[in-house]
């Protein structure tokens, strides 16, 4: 088993990175989309916008930015939910050559936004709990910009415009706080055009977004990579996103979903229920990013959809989306990889020297890609990270002869009971495979193994018959082994 990588290899330093001239997304995206103006961009309540229609709100949105004295190169956060309007301030922040930083997720998750040094914040209307956070700390000011959203400016902010930066966007912050991550609108345009060619994006496609937008993959992966191909946009309320999207993919022919794993186990567990049922027949495929999905949701996502599921797997530093494994036969070896690396993405796994190993040899997995961070807008930059080229991740797997990867876990994402090793994986899987649980998280302490899981609030769980279910795998260390935690909700899980 391969230990942490603090610097990158010489194989991957050996190199500068030559880029091409950056790409304007904003005025790329633009010129695609004047070749069909009267196609529908976007869907919400109901109401469609043509491109043409989406360019021209979005330039009366831009005309107010001079106003606010907002410059090029500026950070400019965007704190709203999915919403047609936060699309509009997005693209007209792109536009205008400031720096757009999506925030539609919980405030806490980034810590004190004054620290990020950002000098606008939009903030929308509808967003009440935002609204009231901005209020209360005295050293941002409020000032007028349109009748969607609020602009708090931080007159205390001293950062110098970003260079060369399209945008930000998040990690997961599975490893602690959510690091901001700078994409390049090279890179970003490389990852898009990547991402179209693997899941065989087309302008006919009507995709359905779920997800957060705050977050690479959803942003990215989702809504520009169909907006570069001038497909449709349907906005559903991510409160009620299950309960309305049965009736959506009938409705709107959509075809195809972005889901984390979270929201296929839920759909699984509301369709035994009988709660979940709809005419699935236009969906192309159903794709899933995040952390790791089990075969058996996979199994009953399939049968449920009646399409491929799409695994992917990416990370923010990296563009994000990196390697992808379209699943149509569950019998395949290959169904529990990640698949292969996508267009101009060559992955490796490295030994602790930082040399590739040879296949279905575990180690650190590192990115190369044109899609690679600049750094990190929040924190000091790592030296594991080449701006632009390459990126040795906290991931540890291998690869099979075809170059298939497969993802065992993260550095330290193992235990030992008795005396074997176990990956948390194996873990989750088990308890996958028993129970209807929605997400299991793990924490291994010096003595034990926490492991948290959540389960919809109808769904009644009895502890006692997960610690037997365990004992009977693991043996009867599992007893002292784990502990577990229970949380029950009805939230939906858009977040991996």
């Amino acid at each position: 088993m391969a230990s942490s990588l603090t610097t990158l290899p010489d194989s991957v330093r050996s190199k500068p990175a030559l880029l091409s001239p950056p790409d304007r997304l904003a005025e790329l995206l633009r010129h695609r989309h004047q070749l069909h103006p009267d196609d529908t961009a976007f869907i919400e309540h109901n109401q469609s916008v043509s491109y043409a229609e989406l360019w021209h709100r979005v330039d009366q949105v831009q005309a107010s930015f001079r106003g606010q004295q907002i410059g090029p190169g500026e950070v400019v956060a965007l704190c709203s939910p999915n919403s047609l309007a936060l699309c509009v301030a997005f693209l007209a922040t792109l536009q205008y050559g400031a720096v757009p930083f999506v925030i539609n997720y919980k405030l806490e998750v980034l810590g004190d936004l004054s620290a990020l040094n950002v000098r606008h914040f939009l903030v929308s209307k509808s967003n009440t709990t935002a609204r009231r956070y901005f209020k209360e700390l005295p050293y941002f000011d409020q000032n007028a910009f349109n009748d969607q959203f609020d602009c708090y400016q931080n007159p205390y902010a001293s950062l110098d415009p970003l260079a060369n930066t399209a945008l930000l966007v998040t990690s997961s912050g599975s490893s602690g706080q959510a690091k901001v991550v700078q994409l390049t609108h090279h890179g970003t345009l490389a990852n898009i055009q990547a991402n179209i060619r693997a899941l065989q994006l087309r302008s006919d496609d009507v995709t359905a977004i779920g997800l957060p937008i705050g977050y690479a993959y959803g942003l990215v992966g989702q809504l520009l990579s169909h907006l570069y191909v001038g497909a449709t946009v349907l906005l559903l309320d991510s409160l009620f996103f299950l309960p309305s999207l049965t009736q959506a993919v009938s409705k709107y022919k959509v075809t195809n979903l972005f889901t984390v794993p979270p929201m296929i186990r839920q759909v699984n567990y509301l369709r035994s229920q009988n709660q979940f049922k709809g005419n699935f027949s236009s969906l192309r495929f159903v794709a899933v990013g995040g952390n790791r999905i089990e075969s058996s949701s996979v199994r009953k996502a399939m049968e449920l959809f009646g399409c491929p599921i799409i695994k992917t797997y990416g990370l923010a530093e990296a563009g994000p989306r990196v390697a992808t494994n379209k699943i149509t036969d569950l019998e395949a070896v290959t169904v529990e990889s990640v698949g292969k690396p996508n267009d101009g993405v060559q992955i490796d796994v490295l030994d602790n020297a930082g040399q590739p190993v040879s296949p279905y040899q575990s180690g650190t997995i590192c990115i190369r890609s044109p899609s690679v961070t600049l750094g990190y807008f929040n924190a000091p930059n790592r030296d594991t990270i080449r701006p632009g080229q390459a990126v040795i991740t906290r991931d540890i797997g291998f690869v099979d002869e075809e170059g298939h990867l497969f993802i065992l876990g993260r550095q330290g994402d193992q235990f030992v009971v008795g005396t074997r090793q176990y990956w948390f994986r194996e873990v989750e899987g088990v308890l996958y495979a028993r129970f209807a649980f929605l997400k299991i998280s793990l924490q291994s302490t010096d003595t034990q193994v926490i492991v948290s899981v959540v389960a919809m609030r109808n769904y009644e769980v009895d502890l006692t018959s997960v610690r037997q279910h365990l004992r009977a795998v693991f043996g009867p260390e599992a007893d002292t082994t784990f502990t577990l935690k229970l949380i029950q909700s009805n939230t939906l899980l858009n977040e991996k």
